[in-house]
């Protein structure tokens, strides 16, 4: 012969299983951080800059991003976290099959190659943006 279970102990069990839920996090992700695209140009004294590393960096968050300068001067950065950055220019970097050559770059001075010194500023906004900096 079955036994029945009482009502109030399967209500007791539905009870303590939503909560066990809801401590252990049942639930979604987090938001994703919204992003955006980023075009940046950098010229000195009107000619474009082509050698050079371009760096965002939201200090004291982590949100950074980087890209290289084509032949135009400009860089393309994609997935850019929206928000305040610091920009920096910097020489390119070698590796250690192929290390830069010694060239001292009079193109970019500097106060724009660290995050201290640099004046740089870009807002990044949803939507496109683009940003010129005229290294002086």
């Amino acid at each position: 012969m079955m036994k029945s279970v009482p009502v109030q102990s399967f209500a007791m069990l539905s009870l303590l299983f939503c909560w066990a839920c809801l401590i252990t996090g049942c639930g979604g992700e987090p938001e994703a951080k919204k992003r955006a695209d980023v075009t940046i140009t950098v010229t000195h004294e009107g000619t474009p800059v082509t050698e050079a590393e371009v760096r965002m960096m939201q200090v004291g968050k982590g949100e950074g991003a980087v890209g290289m300068l084509n032949e135009s001067g400009q860089a393309e950065l994609t997935e850019v976290v929206l928000g305040s950055y610091t920009v920096t220019i910097n020489p390119p970097e070698g590796t250690p099959d192929n290390p830069a050559p010694q060239k001292e770059y009079p193109n970019i001075p500097k106060q724009y190659r660290n995050l201290k010194d640099s004046p740089l500023k870009a807002d990044v906004k949803a939507g496109d943006n683009e940003f010129t900096f005229e290294l002086k």
